[in-house]
């Protein structure tokens, strides 16, 4: 929306997607940019053709309804944004505004300037009579808990302003950002390898549960070699001796089970003690 002797650039306005207020904003800096002014358009007729042809095609047509009876083209500049003030306005209450400003609370990671300058978008219609104070108050009070909350309710109010408020709460968040870099920093280098164990440690961490064909942790039981092995003590099949759940012990110095694997048992004069046990 500009010729290529304009200065600046501004969108069509879409009222199902944008704010109206904004928009109306961005076009009077457009206007003051490009030296269209009341002096230069004392009939408005050039700022109401700049705005009519910004409107997409839904917008322009609500404009036109809102115009009715009269003709929209007919209406002047000022008409034409009355008109759009009246209807795209919303209607707004001071003490609902008031309670959703007073409810507010800092979010999971925003910083302490996003914080602020939300609050002030929720103070824009709350009509306080001490705009400032009640930011503070609302800044402190909604922050979340740590250390930058701490710091702040450590100071006299007298000494405290919203930008003051600020700049303390990210100097403490940037030190704790700093302090736990410097820590992590410190632990690798005294540990080598630490790192790297660190991720091994993550990679291996899930493999914990044993096979309950073989007793292995290293593979899980549908891709165990012995699943088809059938057991010598209850004779199914699906799990070696050392895994089943009928369990023996036996009085023999050394014994070796299916899979190879060499079990000292308990001593005793060469003969086969069996106790049965059931888990």
């Amino acid at each position: 929306m500009a010729t290529s002797n304009s200065v600046g650039l501004f969108s069509s306005f879409n009222h199902q997607q944008q704010e109206w207020l904004t928009y109306k904003n961005r076009l009077e800096q457009w206007f003051i940019a490009n030296n269209i002014d009341q002096a230069s358009d004392k009939a408005g007729v050039r700022r109401r053709a700049i705005l009519l042809s910004a409107l997409t095609e839904s917008t322009y047509q609500l404009a036109s309804n809102l115009a009715l009876p009269d003709v929209l083209e007919t209406k002047s500049y000022s008409e034409v944004v009355e008109l759009l003030d009246a209807h795209f306005t919303p209607k707004r209450c001071v003490f609902a505004e008031r309670y959703h400003f007073h409810s507010a609370t800092q979010k999971v990671g925003e910083t302490s300037a996003q914080w602020a300058a939300r609050l002030r978008g929720l103070a824009a219609y709350c009509q306080f009579k001490n705009i400032e104070e009640a930011l503070l108050d609302r800044f402190i009070m909604g922050m979340q808990s740590g250390k930058e909350r701490e710091k702040l309710f450590s100071k006299e109010l007298g000494e405290l302003t919203l930008a003051k408020a600020i700049d303390i709460a990210e100097s403490v968040r940037c030190a704790r950002a700093a302090a736990s870099a410097t820590l992590a920093a410190a632990a690798t280098a005294a540990v080598p390898g630490a790192e790297s164990l660190l991720k091994i440690g993550e990679t291996t961490a899930g493999r914990g549960n044993k096979c309950s064909v073989c007793g292995l942790s290293s593979h899980k039981a549908e891709n165990c070699r012995y699943v088809n092995y059938k057991c010598k003590r209850c004779k199914k099949k699906g799990h070696l001796r050392k895994m089943c759940n009928l369990k023996y012990v036996e009085s023999e110095e050394v014994s070796e089970d299916d899979d190879g694997i060499q079990n000292t048992l308990l001593q005793g004069n060469h003969q086969h003690s069996w106790y049965l046990v059931d888990n």
